[in-house]
């Protein structure tokens, strides 16, 4: 008996030993994944330290608005877990980085539009299986709001391309599952949203993708995403702004669920600002 209880305790022990190694490395994982810590490279003897993965956990806690433990606490591992943005959330230098978080402020990628007439076409849906209650036209409408809530704090004005045109759009929406040839694969339903480029002269510029694994819905609810939401923020990188680690802001890169009435819908203070230290400020005649 007591034989049999000391054997239970040590694979109990290992178990939970294994679960938390798991956990540990996909948190490193995670980590990487949104800027937080470099990949490692043997070649270059630059590994991962306990120390700089403490620091990474640091910074992942104070841009995200949960206490700064440098462990993966409960409220952490939360976070963690919550349906995002596929972008990174540092791009640049680490000097960049602290500069950042000092400010406590948008964060612009550097790259802008160099025209404020922009097109936009959408060259895939979301499937009906998946989204039932989203016809194609509903979702041009929402898209169309979400490129409103820019072109209402900014001198932009947004045209879409005519369904079934040839012509592309400066901003091609497309609905995608897994891998879909941009380096950002979509991991199924949860998890990774959407993603969008930022404006440059490649040719994924403004590129703006949802995955196609997830409910889209127009409100949102608790088995579904809301596609507005997702489509405004995703909309920001297309025209040239990072993740915020301001709060309120439509920036953030965590889903923060439906925003309520779309048609009246207004952008933080953050967002505004920054949106407006790319483009400018609209005059109350545009």
């Amino acid at each position: 008996m007591e034989l049999g209880v000391l054997l239970w305790m040590v694979l109990t022990l290992m178990g939970s030993t294994t679960a938390q190694h798991d956990q540990y490395s996909g948190a490193v994982d995670w980590l990487s994944r949104y800027g937080y810590l470099p990949r490692p490279d043997p070649r270059t003897s630059k590994l991962l330290t306990k120390e700089g993965i403490e620091n990474a956990i640091r910074v992942m806690q104070r841009f995200g608005g949960v206490q700064e433990t440098g462990v993966l606490d409960s409220a952490t591992l939360k976070l963690m877990s919550t349906p995002r943005c596929s972008l990174p959330d540092i791009i640049g230098s680490e000097d960049m980085m602290k500069r950042r978080r000092r400010r406590k402020r948008y964060a612009l990628s550097g790259l802008k539009w160099h025209k404020t007439d922009l097109t936009w076409s959408v060259h895939s849906y979301p499937s009906p299986s998946t989204s039932p209650g989203l016809h194609n036209n509903l979702v041009d409408n929402i898209l169309t709001y979400a490129f409103k809530a820019w072109s209402n704090a900014a001198p932009l004005r947004f045209n879409q391309v005519a369904r079934g045109s040839r012509a592309e759009g400066d901003i091609r929406v497309s609905f995608s599952q897994l891998l879909h040839n941009d380096g950002y694969p979509f991991d199924g339903r949860g998890g990774t949203l959407a993603h969008a480029f930022f404006p440059f002269t490649g040719d994924l510029a403004g590129d703006t993708h949802f995955d196609d694994d997830e409910v889209w819905s127009y409100g949102g609810g608790s088995s579904s995403t809301d596609l507005f939401t997702v489509a405004v923020h995703e909309f920001g990188h297309a025209l040239g702004l990072s993740h915020s680690s301001s709060d309120p802001s439509i920036m953030r890169p965590y889903y923060q669920g439906p925003v309520g009435d779309i048609i009246n819908f207004e952008l933080a203070l953050d967002d505004r600002l920054a949106i407006q230290q790319l483009y400018g400020v609209k005059d109350d005649n545009q």
